[in-house]
């Protein structure tokens, strides 16, 4: 299989939309609030969102932010999602678009990429990440 990695455009909302259902295991994704998110997230200049394409498919997405730091003494890669279609995993294709990120990462001049996640540390263990930080979370009162 071909399998081409490029930065996400407009165009592929459907299949992206199609992956964050099987993403959000913890959330409800609501389409009115993709509709209106999306189309900033391609147009940010602080966001790393890369797609992978299988034949011509979007069969997974990594989406990441470029954080200015204090602490690490620089920018900070963190990655915040990253899915690949369940019908396409097992192939190689997460660590393709986690390498992607990281070089984009190091041409940014970031010193450090970071993942918040709870149910992916193995994998991100399997590519040379160490367990650093827990995180918390508050969501916004109803």
């Amino acid at each position: 299989m071909n399998h081409a990695i490029r930065i996400a455009t407009l165009s592929d909302a459907p299949d992206v939309w199609r992956l964050l259902r099987q993403f959000a295991v913890s959330y409800s994704p609501d389409w009115i609030a993709f509709q209106s998110t999306y189309p900033h997230l391609v147009d940010v200049n602080k966001s790393l969102f890369l797609v992978v394409e299988e034949e011509s498919t979007v069969v997974g997405y990594l989406l990441g932010y470029v954080l200015p730091t204090l602490f690490a003494n620089g920018p900070v890669l963190e990655i915040v999602e990253l899915v690949v279609d369940e019908a396409c995993r097992g192939k190689g294709l997460g660590k393709q678009l986690v390498d992607s990120a990281l070089t984009e990462a190091w041409t940014k001049g970031c010193v450090e990429v970071v993942v918040p996640t709870r149910r992916a540390g193995a994998f991100y263990r399997g590519l040379g990440f160490a367990e650093s930080a827990t995180h918390y979370k508050m969501k916004r009162p109803a």
